[in-house]
């Protein structure tokens, strides 16, 4: 017996139409099936759209170079043009035809240009004005760090004042000085009643402030400078001119030099030296900045 005889090969099943029930009913499937081959149909004959097949047409030939059929390439021809050559008298003109844009909008002529060159001038303004920002936002940052570090020299200026003020009070104490040479010398509280105001006037007359010695600061004086002229001893200086007002730093300064040319005492070492040579040679300066690295 064959394959073809036999019932229960292969062979023989596969003549058997396939009569299994579908998902749909009969019409259903045959009307949907009818439907697919109509669309498919319709897709073959479907016409393009006349700015599509302009679209193709133009990238087209815009990709392709001008055959020698054309009449303009043949007048070029005549006048000694040959393909790949520049045009123009001097061989420096374009090598290829202008390019096309394809104008997608509905904007008149110049909008789109006019419109890119918006949107550069508003891309430039935005940047300056970053800059302009960052630049100013730099400068409040530098006026900042500034003026605290300012705050923070007078806060330091004053404790040492202070302190500088009371070491005055007790070594002109112990010259038997009742007067301070200049208010701000002495502590607020330690400076003597108003009624004193004569007595101690002479008292400080007998007192002067001693001549600062040469070669230890911006303000020390050569000793050249003893002879004076008269012209220069009627000289009214900043510090003598009534309403100059000081601040905590200059205060310091005066008052550093003052401790240092009448009692040799270092206010940063915090030590009464012997005389100025041996100020000269164990004090490393009159500021506080000097006396850090000690």
């Amino acid at each position: 017996m064959s394959d073809e005889e036999d019932y229960m090969s292969d062979a023989f099943l596969k003549l058997i139409p396939d009569t299994r029930p579908g998902l749909l009913p009969r019409n259903a499937a045959r009307q949907h099936d009818k439907q697919k081959k109509e669309k498919v149909a319709n897709e073959k004959n479907k016409q393009k759209p006349r700015a599509v097949l302009e679209k193709e047409k133009r990238e087209e030939g815009l990709e392709a170079s001008i055959s020698s059929e054309n009449k303009g390439f043949a007048l070029l021809q005549k006048m000694g043009y040959k393909p790949g050559m520049a045009i123009g008298k001097s061989g420096i003109g374009r090598t290829e035809p202008v390019p096309v844009e394809l104008k997608t909008g509905r904007g008149g002529l110049g909008r789109d240009a006019d419109q890119k060159r918006k949107k550069e001038e508003q891309a430039q303004f935005h940047k300056h004005m970053s800059a302009k920002r960052h630049k100013m936002d730099a400068e409040n940052k530098q006026t900042f760090l500034k003026r605290m570090n300012e705050k923070l020299r007078n806060r330091d200026a004053e404790k040492d004042l202070y302190k500088s003020q009371k070491v005055c009070e007790q070594l002109d104490t112990q010259l038997g000085i009742v007067k301070p040479h200049e208010l701000f010398f002495w502590p607020e509280a330690l400076l003597p009643k108003e009624d004193d105001d004569d007595d101690d006037d002479e008292l400080m007359s007998d007192q002067p402030l001693d001549r600062l010695q040469s070669g230890y600061s911006d303000y020390i004086q050569d000793d050249d400078d003893d002879d004076l002229s008269d012209d220069d001893d009627d000289k009214t200086t900043d510090d003598e001119k009534p309403g100059v007002s000081f601040s905590a730093e200059e205060k310091l300064e005066i008052l550093t030099l003052y401790l240092r040319t009448k009692h040799k005492y270092c206010i940063w070492c915090g030590t009464k030296y012997e005389d100025k040579d041996d100020l000269m040679t164990n004090c490393p300066g009159n500021t506080a900045e000097l006396h850090e690295d000690l």
